[in-house]
């Protein structure tokens, strides 16, 4: 005998359902859809949810599961359509809704829904900081009291704060020129925030934050002064010494000479008897030797104010810019030629030469 999956009664043989049951349930999705879609559009109160929802629980049996889809579907409905500037309304509405219906937050945003409308609330305020609309702390501020009611994790807070400078970025080099006051908001913005602009996320690693990230240090560099970085790193630096940029997924080669041997024979032979021949003279070993790039691992690549540092599982290299004789720029990595008797090329593999091109000019002309 089948048991129903929502009385739990006996459902007969080879059922999972009372159809009278079922029917109820699917009534109870819907008029649950629909007090949600009138609580987001301001026809109906936090009381009505709350009402509805328990009612329904017991009436139509809808589950925690139906609730949460559910109110994942309204929540993106209703973030998709608010537009800054953003009002204290909007977080209180979000709020009275995930309390009125009675599930565990983590539930209710365990697709993310709630961290979407979360990320668009800070966004739309750290938007008007660019725009001159807030002070960047009265913004922060906002946003601080957004996390208060809605946390989320620190990769989704950055997230939010990387898109902003993202799309400032964007507009701000349209006209490839940027001026004084964009270059300070921009500065103003990641220090105050603390913002890992020289090791961003993957997703932001080929976008314009990184691209006029570079722009603002290598201004700096211009006009002599050496960026510096909190950003924590498993190196060691000396004194004086700062982290100015950090490339991951670096591959480095190191010149390898192999040393092969082969024979030369000189003089002459003669017969013996069948099978066997007698030589008279002598060979000759003669060493051969090549060289190829060795490949010692794939790591991170630090961009220091006096060295370039590579370090992987498997290798590490430090580099000093004094003892540098040449570098040859590629598409995707340098080649570096080191002062020294039996220093060895080293080429490293793996991101836009361009940055670090002009990085370590800019350095040798300090």
């Amino acid at each position: 005998m089948g048991t129903c999956k929502y009385c739990g009664r006996n459902a007969g043989w080879l059922s999972k359902a009372h159809s009278e049951c079922k029917s109820k349930h699917n009534q109870g999705v819907n008029d649950f859809k629909a007090v949600v879609s009138n609580y987001f559009t301001g026809r109906a109160a936090a009381v009505d949810v709350q009402n509805f929802t328990n009612r329904l629980k017991v009436n139509t049996f809808l589950s925690e599961e139906d609730i949460c889809q559910i109110a994942d579907k309204e929540i993106r409905h209703y973030t998709a359509s608010i537009h800054r500037p953003f009002s204290p309304a909007s977080m209180r509405l979000m709020d009275d809704f995930l309390n009125a219906v009675g599930v565990a937050y983590n539930s209710i945003n365990r697709k993310g829904a709630v961290d979407e409308f979360t990320k668009k609330l800070m966004r739309g305020f750290m938007v008007e900081y660019f725009t001159g609309s807030l002070t960047l702390p009265v913004a922060h501020q906002r946003c601080e009291k957004v996390l208060g009611k809605f946390p989320m994790v620190q990769s989704n807070i950055e997230d939010a704060y990387l898109y902003v400078l993202n799309k400032a970025a964007t507009n701000f080099m349209k006209n490839d020129i940027i001026s004084d006051g964009n270059w300070q908001k921009i500065d103003d913005y990641v220090n105050y925030l603390q913002l890992p602009v020289n090791n961003l996320p993957a997703r932001y690693q080929n976008s314009q934050i990184s691209r006029l990230w570079q722009l603002t240090i290598l201004k700096k560099l211009q006009n002599g002064v050496i960026p510096t970085s909190n950003m924590p790193a498993p190196i060691m630096l000396g004194r004086g010494e700062s982290i100015i940029w950090t490339y991951d997924g670096v591959s480095m080669y190191q010149e390898k000479t192999v040393k092969e041997y082969g024979g030369r024979r000189s003089g002459w032979s003669f017969r013996v008897m069948k099978g066997v021949t007698y030589h008279i003279g002598s060979t000759k070993i003669n060493p051969i030797e090549h060289t190829y790039m060795d490949l010692k691992g794939t790591g991170t690549l630090y961009v220091t104010n006096k060295h370039l540092i590579f370090q992987s599982p498997t290798s590490a290299q430090k580099v000093p810019y004094t003892k540098m004789i040449g570098v040859t720029p590629y598409s995707d990595g340098i080649e570096v030629h080191r002062d020294g008797a039996n220093a060895k090329r080293l080429t490293l593999q793996g991101f836009d030469s361009w940055f670090l091109m002009n990085v370590i000019s800019q350095i040798a002309n300090m």
